[in-house]
């Protein structure tokens, strides 16, 4: 059986190494982005590549993409209206 001293010693001593735990679970710094790579969508944008696919069907997304400078997820939302 321990006594009260030799418990207090021992919890301190579990408090210390918690504390040095808890340092290790802090965030790393926020590193930097990558500069953006396309055009940002406008609506102007999204209009003329709507009208742009209505006029060149045989077009892909990919090619579209490459033809206005963005990515073919954005062509996507684009062509179903979900970037006005």
């Amino acid at each position: 059986m321990s006594t009260i001293p030799e418990i207090r010693q021992r919890l301190y001593l579990i408090a210390i190494e918690l504390d040095h735990l808890a340092d290790e679970l802090a965030r790393r710094p926020a590193r930097k982005k990558a500069p953006r790579s396309s055009v940002p969508m406008t609506p102007d944008l999204a209009d003329r590549i709507r009208d742009f696919a209505h006029r060149n069907p045989d077009w892909t997304e990919n090619d579209i993409g490459a033809h206005f400078g963005v990515n073919q997820g954005r062509v996507s939302e684009a062509l179903r209206g979900k970037r006005e």
